[in-house]
């Protein structure tokens, strides 16, 4: 729509005979449209070229569903790319981000423990429970896997719901985890789990995917969830999510210190090491 959302200035579709799911989008500086979710379809559009224009079902399990990244121009008239992105079970793209040489870093949750990855990347193996997060880097053209990842414990579901790339090229990535043995390192903030059913996670690894630079839990004694993570000019690492812990941390002087009952949202920031908690507050009637 235009600036004043009083006209549609272009709209379409995207998909194919199943159920497709868009869950996050961006813009390069060329004003292309980089899209990605996850799809039902055997006939979702792709393009010649693609790094996987075939569906990666599984032959015997029917909720299997696969990763799209599309790539539209700016007026949404053509397709300029298009792939799958999956192993033989679920997988779904919930966020990504483009880097300055305009490649592609998407992540969400896989159950497929034959989910692509790169010989000397972080995690190449599944690590059990019910899924595993995963990053992957492709380039622009959507056309090679230049990076991809797990990342997770073993004993339940970890997913990620949001990512972020600092100014060296770092990639962040947020999520939940209810596994006691998430990948955390030493000096972070928090390297215990809170043994309550979900934490919070916040991990940084670097642009290649092959190391996990920082990586720490945050939260309370009962289910927290983190839905999105932003970094300002000093490189400090910004969460928000909604959380269910009278006991989340929060830091002296925050606008509100207190659980408000049912489900609050919370802010939190942190350090780009993630080793100390910045600041971190409640929000919520």
């Amino acid at each position: 729509l235009n600036s004043g959302l009083t006209s549609l200035l272009a709209s379409t579709y995207l998909g194919g005979s199943g159920d497709d799911n868009g869950q996050f989008l961006a813009l390069d500086t060329g004003g292309h449209v980089y899209v990605t979710g996850y799809t039902y379809s055997k006939d979702f559009p792709t393009t010649s070229g693609a790094y996987d224009t075939s569906y990666n079902e599984s032959g015997y399990n029917y909720n299997t569903n696969d990763v799209f990244i599309s790539k539209l121009d700016g007026g949404l008239t053509s397709l300029l790319a298009s792939t799958y992105l999956g192993g033989s079970s679920y997988d779904a793209g919930y966020s990504l981000a483009l880097d300055t040489s305009g490649n592609v870093y998407v992540t969400g949750l896989t159950e497929s423990s034959n989910f692509p990855t790169k010989s000397g990347a972080y995690d190449t193996s599944y690590n059990g429970g019910y899924y595993d997060v995963f990053v992957t880097k492709l380039d622009g053209g959507l056309t090679n896997l230049l990076a991809s990842t797990y990342l997770g414990g073993s004993d339940s579901g970890d997913l990620a719901w949001s990512l972020a790339l600092d100014t060296s090229g770092n990639v962040y990535v947020t999520g939940y985890t209810g596994s006691s043995d998430f990948p955390t390192t030493s000096g972070a903030y928090d390297t215990s789990y809170s043994d309550s059913g979900n934490d919070v996670f916040v991990s940084k690894l670097d642009g290649g995917l092959t190391s996990l630079l920082a990586s720490t839990y945050l939260g309370g004694s009962e289910d927290d969830y983190c839905y999105s993570i932003t970094l300002d000019t000093s490189g400090n690492v910004y969460v928000m999510g909604e959380i269910n812990s009278t006991d989340f941390p929060t830091t002296s002087g925050a606008y509100d210190t207190s659980y408000n009952g049912d489900y609050d949202v919370f802010v939190s920031k942190l350090d780009c090491g993630l080793t100390s908690l910045m600041a971190s507050t409640y929000l919520g009637g």
